[in-house]
């Protein structure tokens, strides 16, 4: 019994002189969890978000009206489309991140949500590089809808990018589209190019012209109780005398291969691509809806030809008038104005409605759920 007492008094004291290192313990593990875990912590998705950065900035900047400072952060002459030469990028914002142990699932994947949640404040950077003086003008931007496609998986802690360019517009929408993208390691790629050249190397698949194709004349034939008729006996001679042309099979299957749509896995550089985000947002002065060609416009955008500054020119006059007169040219006022520098030429026409034509299908499909 005494023995019992004694030990018991032993492992008191024990886990007395225990105490302090099962609190620093405990300490620690909670500080590294919070590190973990910094960018969920309350305030953070607002400091990450730099409208109030980008309002500072204009205040700061007023001085002598701010004209140059504004033409500095603008993207006064820029396509809003990459050019076929790659001397113009268009409308692209790169937005690099990690993926962090809050923003992953416990496959140890970046989960769906997050790819939302990251494009949130990526979203806000676009807009504020794309339209910065438009939002200085007392405009907004809306957001209608966002559509995502994810096709390969982001592992924890790996860096990823998102790019964020415009795809198209039409009369009240502009449709953004996020990449979701890696860089992946030269072993893969040195591994998956081995594995095409031994696959070329190696055949197995004999193509349609090489198979055996038997005549006609050779098929069996049911037994006929009827007498033939006339037009049969002619039928029947001339298929004795026609030979079954292999090619028209080739022909056919290969029109059938190219009407096949290939789907991208990398992006223009090489890039792996783990997700694909569009984006409708609309521009609102006030709640009046603002048209896109008037928007890109006035923050500087060329709708004519690249290097083409006269819309900045133009918009920049506008301004001269008062931040009254430019809150009622949003709100109608452009539609009697006599330049109507906004307009867009045949060349960039042309390839909006060709981007709009693939991107315009997600609405339509979306719309055609609520008919």
């Amino acid at each position: 019994m005494f023995k019992s007492i004694g030990s018991l008094l032993r492992l008191e004291d024990l886990i007395a002189s225990d105490v302090p290192l099962i609190l620093k313990v405990i300490k620690w593990v909670g500080f590294v969890v919070l590190v973990l875990n910094f960018k969920s912590f309350p305030g953070v998705w607002h400091i990450l978000m730099p409208l109030l950065k980008h309002r500072l900035s204009g205040l700061l900047n007023r001085r002598g009206g701010g004209s140059e400072w504004w033409t500095s952060v603008s993207p006064v002459g820029r396509s809003v489309f990459p050019t076929p030469d790659g001397s113009d990028k268009g409308a692209l914002v790169v937005l690099e991140c990690r993926a962090t142990l809050d923003d992953c699932d416990w496959i140890g994947h970046l989960s769906n949500s997050s790819y939302a949640k990251n494009l949130d404040p990526a979203r806000m950077r676009m807009l504020l590089s794309w339209f910065p003086a438009f939002f200085d003008d007392g405009g907004m931007a809306a957001l209608g809808a966002a559509h995502y496609q994810y096709i390969k998986e982001i592992r924890m802690n790996a860096k990823y990018e998102i790019r964020l360019s415009i795809g198209a517009w039409e009369d009240k929408w502009v449709y953004c589209v996020a990449k979701f993208v890696s860089h992946t390691k030269q072993k893969s790629t040195s591994k998956s190019q081995r594995s095409d050249s031994s696959s070329t190397q190696t055949p197995f698949i004999p193509s349609v012209s090489t198979l055996p194709t038997p005549s006609v004349s050779t098929l069996p034939t049911p037994s006929v109780t009827e007498a033939p008729t006339p037009a049969e006996l002619v039928a029947s001679k001339s298929q004795d005398k026609t030979v079954f042309d292999t090619s028209i099979v080739d022909k056919a299957l290969f029109s059938v291969e190219e009407k096949k749509q290939v789907l991208q896995t990398h992006d223009t550089d090489g890039a792996l691509i783990h997700c694909i985000a569009v984006s409708a947002i609309c521009f609102k002065h006030g709640r009046i809806t603002v048209p896109p060609n008037i928007v890109l416009a006035t923050s500087g955008y060329s709708l004519t030809e690249p290097g083409d500054t006269n819309n900045w020119l133009c918009a920049r006059r506008l301004r001269e008038r008062g931040r009254v007169a430019m809150s009622e040219f949003f709100r109608g006022g452009w539609k009697s104005e006599d330049n109507k520098f906004w307009e867009v030429v045949p060349k960039v026409e042309t390839e909006r409605i060709k981007r709009l034509a693939e991107l315009k299908k997600l609405t339509e499909g979306m719309n055609g759920l609520r008919v």
